[in-house]
This record gives C-alpha cells, structure tokens and sequence, in this order.
C-alpha cells in the first residue's frame, strides 16, 4: 500500500512540474512573439487605437498585454488587439492612413522596407510574355560499323522532338510583332508557335539568332493576330541602365514544365557570373535565387518597378545545389536585341527556289581559335567550280561566292549581318534566301600576317544552274562510272531518296589536302550552294583545314 502510495504522489508531482514548466514556457513565447510583432509596427499609418496598445505592450511588457486583453473583454470583443498590429504592420504602407485601399495594401513593405505583395507587378507583366512552343529537329550520325565510326560514314538520322519555353514582347513594327528569347529554345526548330495572355496561338518565324549569348528573335505577323488579342498584349519595359546591385528584389515568369506561366520571387545574388553549359561559356550573368525551371528560359526576369532586366537562360542542376539561376541582363545585350530585330524574318523557301554560295566549308570552332590565334567562323575550303576526281560533273557549277571575290581560306563570320559560328548554321541561313538575291558576306581575310574584315555582296546562284565541267572530267567521270549514265536514265523519273542527284558521288580533296578534308556532304553543300560540317563524318577534316591554314599564316608572318 505504502508503494502504491508513493507512485501516486510521484506520478502527481511529475505532473504537476512538467504542467508549471509548459505553462511558463507557452507564457514567454507568446510575450516576446506579441514584443516583436509590435516592434516591426511602422512608426505612422496604423490606427491610433493600434498604436497605443503597441505602446502599452513595448512599456508594460506581459503585464501590459494582460491589460490590453481585459480591456478588449470588458467590451464584449475577441482579444485581437495585438493580432491587429501584427496585421497593421503587413497590410498598411507607412504615411497610408488605412488598409481598405487596395492599391495602397500591394504597394505594403514590413519594417525592411521588403514588399510582401507583388501581385500588381506580376498582373502588369503576364500580358508581356508568350509560351513558346516547338518541334525540334534532331540530327544524329548513325553507323553501320566501327569502320564507319572511327574513319567516317555512315548516315543522318533525323527525329523530331517538342520542346517549350518563354518569350517576352519586345516590339510591333508596321507588319510584326517582335518577342525575344533564347536561342537554344528555338534552334532547329521545324515549327514555331506562340501563345499569348489569353490563350491564342500563332506561328511565328526566326528573325535572328546569337548562340554566343543565346538570345533569339522571333517575329509573328500582325495579320495573324486577332484584334481581341492585340488589345490583351503589352510591349515590355526593358530596363537599359547598369544599376542592378545584389539584394534587390525581382520577379521570374515563365512557362515552367510547359504548364503555363508561372511567377518565382526572389533576390540578386550576384552579377557578373560566368557559367559553362552544353560545351559553351556565359558571361555576364545576372545569379538569382528565384526559382528557374525547365520551360522558364526566354522568360523574364523582372524588378520591382515592373521593368525587364533579364531574360532567364538557365538553372544549376545539381542535388547539393539549391536556388541558382541565371538571367541575361538586358543592359549588357541591347546592341545585340537592336541586330537581331533588324534581321530577315528567317521563312525558308521551296528547296528549288533557294539560293546557292557555291562553296565548301568547315567550322573553325571557338577551341580551335584560340588555338592557332586565327578568327572563329566558317572556312571556305573550295568552290564549286572546281574539278575533282570523282565528283559528278553535274555538280560542278560557277560559284556565286567566287565570283563575288570570296577567296579560299576566307573565314566567314555574318551572313547578311547574321552572326556565323558553324558551318550548319551558314547552310542553314542559305536557305531563306532565295536565287537571284544580293547578300553581304563578311569574312575574315589574311594580309600580311594579320586577318582583316571584309565585307563581299555575293549574288546567290541557284540550284539548277548549269553544269561547267569540261569534257575532259566528264570522260573521266564516265571511266570511274561507266553505269552512271544508265543509273540516271533509270532514275530520271523518280525522286532522289537521299536528297542527292542519281550518279553524284564523292567529292575528293585537292591534291595538296589529306584525305578526307572533303566528303559527300559536302559535295551536295557544294551543289546546294552551302556545305557540311566535315568533322560529323570522319572527325579529321575540319583540323586538316585549320592546320593548313595555320601553316599559311606562319609562312607570311614570316
């Protein structure tokens, strides 16, 4: 008994301890939670009831707030006093004399003057951005065997691929509308679509593309547009001025996951960030915490005054690293976004109606030149008026770029005012241009050891031009291929299944060239007036060039 006892009694003293303590820690925290919350109040604007219970609670202290509660209770109200304040200090704008105003409570800031309410800003800002949507076309090099891996061969495979991402309404000009995004969201694209604030879709067309900072314009016709969603869209404010400082406070929208817009909120973290990303480098980058996800590249990146200071590219991946992205700040690039809305709307004509150089070409890649000290760009290799052994003497064709004044080893570095960095996207330039049409080719040209800028109207030759091989390589021709002449007249009525004429084979090097400095492709680049990238079929070709080239300007540097 006397056991039971004292189990009762230390169960009851337990009790009676763990309850005191509870209850005086609950106690504390609700006097310095009920403190601090008075503490952040604004000096003005809250009402002066809310304002002398602030002033009770800081002198009284708990003593105090038990005063404010009773008094509360005596007129028969909820004891909200200090839950009032707390509200205050959320809702009311210092100098504002109440909350009711409803523009007055978006504009609110706490105590650090840091805006709790951005839905103004963001509602102001949606009719500035568009999804975009496309279909990707994928290139790949496909083998048939080692043989083909290691020395060249093989074939394309091409397979379609949808993407998405943001954009934002940079312009209107008497015919279009012009949105700016990144390159990579719209690079080898087949199609093109936009969707604006209420829900319309358009096709849209490239206008101007820069992989090195990875922007893109993109230009939809008015036309297209319906007047309903002219009146629903906004141009963007872009904020040109270098005054972005780390701590500021900014805004992300974009089309994450392809889901729609979508608003992230965070801070600067830092400027002037350098990344690498898929093989190339970023400067200049604005660091945000704001939440960038798939989709939110081409969107924007916007401050608290409603302006554009970004176009979002980027995100670090990684499981250890959270709340790291990046932003394109526009101060940096308005030179850029200026060229690439002057640009050409990129809409490729009928493959029988486009333009021709008349040229063969390598990429002289960015590695490679600050290798050898030589411009980065496309090399001209060779034109299409020239004779090889092997080559189909229908193939062989004057040579728009040629004749123009375009020599061998001319690097090629704009298009049309296009920037040029690689040998596919030259060919693929060519395309929107049809035969017949003057264009500026600048190039970078060696004179005396040193490379000048040189800037050639070239004159586009067409497809269909007519063949100048002489008799001589036509016989030659015929030796090597003696069914060539009963192949074509098989295949005069059907359509080429590999997109080269019946008999074309391929175009072997200059006598002075390894082997392997020209290939198939870039015999039909030759005939298409374009050329191929010779490092995708046997890896050697482009180096071959470049040390040639190398070797040149070495000889006439000394």
């Amino acid at each position: 008994m006397k056991k039971f006892l004292a189990i009762v009694l230390s169960a009851v003293l337990f009790g009676g301890v763990a309850g005191g303590t509870m209850y005086g820690v609950n106690r504390l925290a609700n006097q310095q939670t009920s403190q601090a919350a008075v503490i952040e109040l604004p000096a003005e604007g809250a009402e002066a009831d809310a304002g002398a219970d602030a002033a009770d609670v800081t002198k009284n202290g708990a003593s105090g707030i038990a005063d404010t509660e009773t008094a509360a209770n005596a007129d028969g109200k909820t004891s909200t006093a200090v839950a009032d304040a707390v509200q205050a200090a959320l809702k009311i704008k210092p100098g504002t004399e109440t909350a009711a105003d409803a523009s007055e409570a978006n504009n609110a800031k706490s105590a650090y003057g840091v805006r709790l309410d951005v839905s103004d800003i963001v509602e102001d800002a949606m009719p500035q951005l568009v999804s975009i949507t496309n279909t990707m076309l994928i290139k790949q090099n496909g083998y048939s065997s080692l043989f083909d891996y290691f020395y060249g061969g093989g074939y394309i495979q091409e397979y379609e691929v949808p993407a998405s991402g943001s954009g934002v309404i940079l312009d209107k000009t008497d015919t279009e509308l012009l949105i700016v995004t990144n390159n990579h969201v719209v690079a080898d694209s087949k199609e093109l679509q936009v969707t604006f604030i209420d829900g319309e879709t358009v096709d849209a067309a490239i206008k101007g593309t820069d992989d090195e900072v990875d922007l893109a314009v993109i230009a939809v016709k008015l036309d297209d547009i319906p007047e309903e969603t002219m009146d629903a869209i906004k141009i963007s404010k872009l904020h040109v001025t270098d005054d972005l400082k780390p701590g500021q406070g900014v805004i992300a929208i974009g089309n994450a996951l392809g889901f729609g817009q979508t608003v992230t909120v965070g801070y600067i973290s830092a400027l002037n960030r350098e990344i690498q990303a898929e093989g190339s480098t970023y400067s200049d980058l604005i660091q945000v915490d704001a939440a960038i996800n798939p989709g939110n590249s081409g969107g924007a990146l916007i401050n608290m005054d409603g302006e554009v200071i970004g176009i979002n590219v980027a995100k670090l991946s990684n499981t250890a690293v959270e709340g790291v992205g990046y932003s394109i700040p526009i101060y940096k690039v308005t030179d850029v976004l200026d060229n690439l809305s002057n640009a050409k709307t990129k809409v490729e004509v009928a493959e029988e109606d486009q333009g021709r150089l008349g040229i063969y070409m390598n990429t002289v890649t960015s590695e490679n030149a600050a290798a050898f000290g030589i411009p980065a760009g496309v090399i001209i290799t060779g034109f299409s008026s020239e004779e090889f052994e092997g080559v189909n003497p229908d193939n062989v064709q004057a040579s728009p770029a040629e004749d123009a004044g375009l020599l061998k080893n001319d690097i090629v570095t704009a298009f049309d005012g296009q920037k040029v960095t690689n040998a596919q996207q030259l060919q693929q330039l060519v395309k929107y241009y049809e035969s017949g049409s003057k264009v500026d080719v600048t190039v970078q040209r060696l004179n005396d050891g040193k490379y000048e800028e040189k800037t050639v109207t070239v004159t586009l030759g067409g497809k269909n031009d007519e063949s100048i091989a002489s008799d001589a390589a036509r016989k030659a021709y015929e030796k090597l291929n003696p069914q060539s002449g009963n192949e074509e007249e098989e295949t005069e009525a059907q359509a080429p299944q590999d997109g080269k004429k019946p008999g074309q084979k391929p175009a072997k090097p200059e006598a002075n060239a390894e082997e392997g400095t020209e290939s198939e492709n870039n015999a039909a680049g030759a005939e298409e007036g374009t050329g191929e990238e010779t490092p995708s079929q046997s890896g050697r070709g482009s180096m071959d060039e470049i040390y040639d080239l190398f070797r040149q300007f070495m000889d006439q540097y000394h």
